[in-house]
């Protein structure tokens, strides 16, 4: 299964539980696709917001990865890899990874969303006596000023291994904990090692297919808002045309995200950016990333107000 496949899927069950409307796939071929219910016809783009990568060796990796967990797995699944996140590589990493998917996948419910826990290392340095402050890359650097007050002295910490945190408070606040707890041992100068986990969705997915990661090099994922508002121009001039002359009745666009949480996509920002014109006349123009729909514009009234 593609990523274009699991991003179908996803908006075709959001569509079903949003509007009530279950539309089947009759016809699909690569990025486009027809879906009907009854007799009405809903013709659909989908489009990934960052290019496919020319590293071959990267890609070839991937698919490695994408067999072992079909081998191991008995579901397949969908792996949403958090931009900027290196995949594993070699022995024991990858098996490692692998026995991880494979733990969660077989732990969740069919469709059900959840993450499969990495450990990762984040390193924290004491760099003077003074102050009460702690300047974080990374995966916490959204959440520095958590620390302001909290901590005796100024640290460097660098979480650039952390790029998705669970969903909810209770991992953030307890990791928080820790790293005040520990910036409290050390003297000027030294630094400390602190053990968390890097949180990759995963989810079953329906019907039969293989196993997919959702993923993209480090190196593409640098300077993403810029691309991002780049390839969403090209692609609107490119599927918009094709889904106005389709002759559906219904029309979608939807997008493949790399976001590491729905509230970090950039799609949105870079929509506002462009003339509605670009857009007009296409019914659903969606966002998918880490395993969420995110509608970018509003559906019009009359699009689902057929019998």
């Amino acid at each position: 299964m593609s990523e274009t496949d699991v991003a179908l899927e996803h908006f075709l069950r959001w569509l079903d539980e949003t509007h009530r409307r279950t539309f089947e796939v009759t016809e699909g071929q690569a990025s486009s696709a027809l879906a009907v219910a009854d007799s009405h016809r809903l013709a659909i783009e989908v489009r990934p917001l960052l290019s496919p990568s020319n590293d071959t060796q990267w890609v070839a990796a991937r698919h490695r990865l994408e067999d072992q967990i079909a081998a191991t797995v008995p579901t397949p699944v969908a792996v949403w890899v958090p931009a900027g996140a290196e995949l594993p590589a070699g022995e024991p990493a990858a098996s490692e990874f692998v026995e991880h998917v494979r733990q969660t996948a077989t732990q969740s419910a069919p469709l059900e969303r959840s993450y499969a826990p990495l450990p990762v290392t984040l390193f924290l340095r004491k760099t003077g006596d003074n102050g009460s402050v702690v300047s974080a890359t990374g995966g916490l650097n959204p959440h520095w000023a958590r620390f302001t007050g909290r901590v005796n002295g100024t640290f460097d910490l660098d979480s650039t291994q952390l790029h998705r945190l669970p969903d909810g408070e209770e991992h953030l606040g307890a990791l928080i904990e820790k790293v005040v707890e520990r910036s409290s041992k050390l003297a000027a100068g030294k630094w400390a090692e602190i053990e968390t986990i890097d949180a990759w969705t995963v989810q079953r997915l329906g019907g039969e297919g293989s196993s997919t990661i959702i993923a993209v090099p480090t190196s593409d994922a640098q300077n993403m808002g810029l691309t991002v508002r780049r390839n969403l121009r090209r692609i609107l001039g490119e599927a918009v045309p094709m889904l106005r002359g389709s002759g559906s009745e219904l029309t979608a666009l939807v997008l493949v995200g790399y976001y590491a949480h729905l509230e970090d996509e950039g799609a949105t920002i870079a929509l506002r950016g462009f003339s509605p014109a670009l857009y007009t006349g296409i019914d659903f123009l969606v966002l998918v990333t880490d395993g969420l729909v995110k509608p970018l514009i509003q559906a019009p009234p009359r699009v689902l107000s057929f019998p």
